[in-house]
């Protein structure tokens, strides 16, 4: 898989959960040019991202970008490490 075609499954798989999550939804629209990913919040997840905007210094696209990074990472498995006690794959 080439680069872009990562970046757009990553992201397509973060939105999702993050999405799922606040609104429940099961299929999210985005665009990506380059490493930029545009995403229409639904209201829910507009909601929660104003209320943590409140809650700290960042802004809500700041937010969503960790959001995003966090769950990504949870999919990743090309430098994944397992730990040593973990069951066969």
């Amino acid at each position: 898989m080439d680069e872009d075609d990562a970046i757009e499954t990553k992201a397509e798989q973060a939105l999702l959960e993050i999405e799922h999550l606040t609104s429940g939804a099961t299929d999210v629209s985005f665009e990506v040019e380059g490493r930029t990913v545009r995403h229409e919040a639904s209201d829910e997840l507009a909601a929660l991202l104003s209320e943590q905007a409140d809650e700290t210094d960042l802004s809500e696209s700041e937010l969503l970008r960790l959001h995003v990074d966090l769950f990504s990472g949870a999919f990743r498995d090309d430098d994944a490490v397992r730990p040593p006690n973990a069951p066969p794959e």
